[in-house]
């Protein structure tokens, strides 16, 4: 965990805490596994094929992404045309069986009263959408920004769903905070607007190992919710 030090001019108070979605609200894997238990009842109802749930977890334990359904289905000895992309959309479609973890919610109750609070999230849309709604995050959240409402190009980096939130949200660059998990495209939009920024490196996050550059690192990390309420002192 990296707290450098929170003082800050009176001018530079933060005032606005946004949060990322996947693996830093929540895990994101549990959305993963909640949409392979899904496609694995749709197969069973529809094709009366079995099995799929242990195959498609075997293989994201062992790393793989974006071959699953595929492979899962070969392994199974199960071959139809069209069938992964119907089950894309089972799995993009459902509605997930996910919750906020606790130390979640606690410190979005914590900052409620303290911050203005913001979730700032990239991927398909509705999915996004659902995810925020099973998560129940609007309690505490006044202001859900989703990138993919303008297209897949005001996705992150991009900093236009980071304007938006200051469009929403007025003030000082400096107080508004970013809390999010993938340096890859997460901070470099944000420190070009002058925010700060805190890398959430969950346990078993898709991003957890990665490195990545002195440009896109942030300002902070921290590998739990304990420990970003140690560095907001909440």
């Amino acid at each position: 965990m990296t707290l450098p030090c929170f003082c800050m001019r009176e001018s530079e108070r933060l005032h606005t805490l946004v949060f990322d979605l996947d693996d830093t609200l929540y895990p994101e894997r549990e959305y993963v596994f909640s949409g392979f238990r899904t496609v694995d009842e749709w197969l069973v109802a529809e094709r009366g094929v079995k099995g799929f749930i242990a195959q498609a977890e075997a293989l994201f334990a062992a790393g793989g992404r974006g071959q699953i359904f595929d492979e899962a289905l070969a392994a199974l000895g199960v071959r139809e045309d069209g069938l992964v992309g119907r089950l894309v959309a089972v799995y993009r479609g459902h509605r997930p069986a996910i919750d906020l973890p606790a130390e979640s919610a606690a410190i979005l109750a914590a900052a409620r009263g303290r911050y203005r609070l913001a979730l700032l999230s990239d991927g398909i849309l509705e999915v996004q959408k659902r995810k925020a709604s099973a998560l129940g995050v609007s309690r505490w959240i006044d202001v859900q920004v989703f990138s993919d409402q303008w297209g897949r190009e005001a996705w992150k980096p991009s900093e236009r769903p980071f304007r938006e939130v200051m469009r929403q949200l007025p003030g000082s660059p400096a107080g508004y905070v970013y809390i999010a998990d993938n340096p890859r495209k997460d901070f470099i939009a944000p420190r070009a607007l002058g925010w700060r920024t805190v890398r959430f490196r969950r346990a078993g996050g898709e991003h957890a190992a990665y490195v990545g550059s002195a440009a896109e690192a942030a300002e902070a990390e921290v590998a739990s919710m304990a420990d970003l309420r140690a560095w907001l002192e909440l």
